[in-house]
């Protein structure tokens, strides 16, 4: 299984006689917050063209941010939305500065909690679906490969991904390797992605792209 990074983790003891460390209890799953769910709704409308949705949630996580300012999965979607409004800007320099800043949130945001595979799963989907020549590609490879570790358990992370956001990651990873031409990784993600749950929505559209690799 690919849970091993997200058990509790395992009480050390020292070689001498004497107490064990203490047991570090796994965090829930960052997506799971419903405050998230709800920005994770908004969001896919504004994804899919709803320019009234994009720029009443830009106000919205300008707000939050504010009143939460180490919330920095609330900052790496503000940094994604911010992307959402450079594209629904007139041609210009504030579509060019929408994109700057918005790379510039989800950036911090990734360094202010590396550990945090959701707040690295922001960016590395939104880095993906940029156009090429901004050169993002290499960053979200790099967030993917990391955040696959994480989930094999070679990088520790504090947090109890539920299965639905593993796989997700193992999707979007086999996609952003494939762009990248990276055939081989890219099987290998979205085979494992399938073991976790072979009857999800994400295994169905996982099968249909491996179907397109025959």
């Amino acid at each position: 299984m690919f849970t091993s990074a997200f058990a509790l983790a395992s009480a050390q003891t020292d070689p001498a006689p004497g107490p064990s460390a203490p047991v570090t209890p796994a965090q829930l799953d960052p997506f799971s917050d419903p405050l998230i769910k709800q920005v994770q709704a908004r969001q896919e409308k504004a994804v899919k063209g709803d320019t009234k949705e994009t720029k009443a949630l830009t106000v919205d996580l300008e707000k939050w941010t504010k009143e939460q300012p180490t919330n920095y999965l609330l900052m790496a979607y503000l940094g994604s939305v911010y992307t959402l409004d450079s594209r629904d800007a007139w041609p210009g320099p504030g579509k060019l500065t929408y994109l700057k800043n918005g790379g510039k949130l989800m950036d911090a945001a990734v360094a202010a909690a590396p550990d945090n595979p959701a707040v690295r799963f922001v960016r590395a989907i939104d880095y993906y679906e940029l156009p090429f020549f901004f050169g993002k590609g290499k960053t979200a490879r790099d967030d993917f490969q990391i955040l696959l570790k994480q989930i094999d358990g070679e990088v520790k992370t504090p947090y109890l991904l539920d299965i639905e956001t593993q796989q997700a990651i193992y999707y979007y990873s086999g996609l952003c390797f494939k762009q990248l031409a990276q055939v081989a990784e890219a099987r290998a993600a979205w085979l494992n992605g399938l073991k976790l749950d072979p009857n999800s929505a994400l295994a169905t559209k996982i099968k249909t792209e491996l179907g397109r690799m025959r």
